[in-house]
């Protein structure tokens, strides 16, 4: 009965606690439409006047002027209104100036410029910050980092259930969003910058991953064997896609817990007791216990063989943190009747699509591989700051070079993409066999 009460507390908390989040992007989101009116009114007043200086910057960009005067149109002095304009060639030499009225106009000048030209330039990025605030002219700017315009939201599912199995890594679930409204989000702050021209997308991830032994319908502690275990997290991450490199660069930060405020008990307790079939999990009451999660990740991807029919790329990534520590390096290979692989995130809604001259409707068969060097796996070794847990393995235990791989397809068709892929995984542990489940993904564009 206690336990009834106990979990009915946890989802009227849960309940509370969406709720307020529901709001506070509701918020975030009328905060965003109210900034977006207050530019567009801006520029609806400023029109004419933009119309001129944008003229007059372009011609000055092809004469190789450089902005000491640019911004005249905009502030200037009585003195300079009298003067001549004269024209000296660009100097690779010139030093940012200290911040000024007239320094104020160049970069507003500046803005105005590159917004002419179709950018929307991402000012997150210390590449372009630099430049706003330099006495260098717009036709001195430097590789553009654009921020997409286009929003997504990835629902993903891994279990081992179609492999007829339940053990080790046995469900995974992952909602993510992609949105330029999350550009504003502080924890940017902290994420790998770019220093060449690409089109960066923000997101927000919600994961939840459990683990259990190679049984759960023994109970007790099952030793050398994985311990239960469960965490959940929200992460933070920036995709930095650069189709002329070839290149793409992520970075992230999750937050959240491992243990029993995760609920993963709760989860795989209420799966199994909703199918008739299956017998109820033991041994949770052992699981790891309570700890923080705070991971930093990156990772990085650069094409060597890209072509409309197939494409080979290198991948490598690496995490730090009280979840997990290692390092990781592999390949990914597509073919089929696809768009090259850094054109996009792999989905984009039909305009984007039709105005780049790609195509609507891919069909892709991947196979991916990769070898990861461990370092610290708290899902096995129990969390870094809280070492209360029953059951662990230990340090001789765990196995600290492991490989993954993966094979399936995905399916593409305008703003709509399915992925399905098998995935194999080699010992984490002694003792251990390999592991093998199922991943789903579906995305579409908002």
């Amino acid at each position: 009965m206690n336990y009834v009460i106990e979990h009915q507390s946890v989802f009227v908390y849960l309940c509370i606690l969406m709720k307020k989040c529901f709001f506070l992007i509701c918020f975030l989101l009328i905060l965003s439409q109210c900034h977006d009116h207050e530019d567009r009114t801006l520029r609806m007043n400023k029109a004419p006047q933009k119309k001129t200086l944008v003229s007059k910057l372009s011609k000055k960009a092809r004469d190789g002027i450089t902005s000491h005067d640019s911004g005249k149109p905009l502030e200037k002095p009585e003195k300079l209104r009298k003067s001549k304009t004269k024209k000296i060639s660009p100097s690779p030499d010139i030093k940012p100036m200290s911040l000024t009225p007239h320094q104020d106009s160049l970069s507003i000048t500046k803005i105005n410029f590159l917004r002419s030209s179709g950018l929307d330039l991402d000012i997150n990025e210390p590449l372009i910050k630099n430049f706003l605030n330099s006495g260098l002219s717009p036709a001195h700017f430097p590789p553009v980092i654009a921020l997409s315009r286009e929003s997504f939201l990835k629902i993903n599912f891994d279990n081992d259930i179609l492999d007829y199995t339940d053990r080790f890594y046995t469900n995974g679930i992952r909602i993510d969003l992609i949105s330029p409204f999350l550009s504003g989000n502080p924890i940017n702050k902290l994420l790998l910058p770019y220093w060449g021209a690409g089109t960066n997308y923000y997101g927000l991830s919600l994961v939840q991953n459990m683990f259990t032994p190679s049984t759960t319908k023994v109970g007790g502690i099952l030793y050398d064997d994985r311990p239960y275990a469960a965490y959940l997290f929200l992460g933070s991450y920036k995709i930095t896609n650069d189709p002329i490199h070839k290149f793409r660069q992520t970075s992230g930060l999750d937050l959240g817990v491992i243990g029993p405020y995760s609920f993963g008990e709760w989860v795989q307790r209420s799966f199994h007791n909703s199918v008739p079939t299956n017998n109820e999990p033991l041994g949770w009451e052992y699981q790891i216990q309570n700890d923080v999660v705070i991971d930093y990740h990156a990772t990085l991807e650069k094409g060597i063989i890209n072509t409309r029919a197939m494409d080979f790329n290198l991948v490598t990534s690496a995490s730090l943190g009280t979840l997990y520590t290692n390092v990781s390096g592999g390949f990914l290979f597509r073919a089929g009747w696809m768009n090259p692989y850094f054109a996009n995130l792999g989905i984009a809604n039909r305009s984007s699509l039709k105005r780049a001259g790609l195509r609507k409707f891919q069909f892709i068969f991947f196979l991916k591989g990769s070898g990861e060097l461990v370092g610290y796996d708290a899902t096995l070794e129990g969390g870094l700051l809280n070492r209360s847990s029953v059951y662990t393995l230990g340090v001789d235990q765990i196995t600290r070079m492991v490989f993954h791989s993966s094979a399936g397809f995905t399916i593409t068709l305008n703003g709509f993409r399915i992925d399905a892929a098998q995935y194999l995984l080699s010992p984490e542990f002694k003792h251990e066999i390999w592991h093998k489940w199922v991943h789903i993904g579906m995305t579409f564009c908002l």
